[in-house]
């Protein structure tokens, strides 16, 4: 527990920055994929996919520094339900299925998590 306390800086930085870029990267992989780009698709997908375990994980450590505060753990769990979502439609652009749903849905968490990210939706 001490260490997450100290080291509460280096895990906003990386909470922080893997955001702006898993915000970047879901969206250009996505329509890499609807536009059948699938070399560079894949590729991008990789990076986002370590993008999603460096947001989990810095997450949870501040999750862990915070002492577990009801408001930031219901904001992990709404970003892991987004993580799904955003995977689902990823995968479901690969394969040419239809995949709105979960775009949609993915795209409307995003914005909520980052929302409350910026404590603009606090309670």
């Amino acid at each position: 527990m001490n260490f997450f306390q100290n080291n509460v800086n280096i895990f906003s930085g990386m909470h922080q920055g893997s955001w702006a870029l898993l915000f970047i990267l879901f969206f250009v992989t996505y329509f890499l994929y609807i536009k059948t780009k699938n070399r560079l698709a894949t590729i991008m997908h990789m990076i986002l996919r370590l993008f999603y375990v460096i947001m989990l994980f810095s997450g949870a450590g501040l999750v862990i520094a915070y002492d577990y505060v009801t408001f930031y753990v219901i904001k992990g769990i709404i970003a892991v339900i987004m993580v799904a979502l955003m995977e689902i439609s990823c995968v479901r652009a690969k394969k040419g299925k239809n995949n709105l749903y979960a775009f949609y849905s993915g795209s409307a968490l995003l914005i909520v998590v980052i929302l409350m990210g910026f404590r603009v939706i606090s309670f």
